[in-house]
């Protein structure tokens, strides 16, 4: 509406706007950013983490997140094998989802060793929001209000 306002064509000015640059108009005027734009409005975001081993590095990344996918491969009872091979358990996922305090936890790379109920069973104390993804699961990422 403001770009319009001041005559800034539709197209590639309007686009280098939005990207940050400013644009000279046909009559000479400059127009900037910030004329034109409001304040950015966050979107959703969505984290995915696969082979980690660690989590203590990705809190800050995975902070806030509408959604979080992490590997699970272990359970805790096996860390000397998840660290071993470069992944984690449930527990350490969960931890990281509690921590970083995301809204939904998908814990996938599991195991075959393991149940459903059995990563859940470690999961879930510690962050209630966990689910266990599925081949070819669909998921909604809805921003946070």
């Amino acid at each position: 509406e403001k770009a319009e306002a001041l005559g800034v064509p539709a197209g590639p000015e309007r686009s280098r706007l939005v990207r940050g640059e400013s644009v000279t108009l046909a009559d000479g005027r400059i127009v900037h950013p910030d004329d034109v734009l409001g304040e950015p409005v966050p979107g959703a975001k969505l984290v995915y983490v696969g082979d980690a081993s660690r989590v203590d590095d990705l809190v800050e990344e995975a902070r806030g997140a509408d959604v979080l996918v992490v590997e699970a491969t272990y359970l805790e009872a096996e860390a000397d094998l998840a660290r071993k091979y470069g992944h984690l358990t449930a527990a350490q996922a969960a931890t990281l989802a509690r921590e970083a305090q995301v809204r939904q936890l998908y814990l996938t790379h599991i195991s075959r060793r393991y149940s459903e109920r059995e990563v859940l069973a470690e999961a879930e104390p510690i962050f209630p929001h966990t689910v266990v993804a599925k081949d070819f699961d669909r998921v909604r990422v809805v921003k946070q209000q």
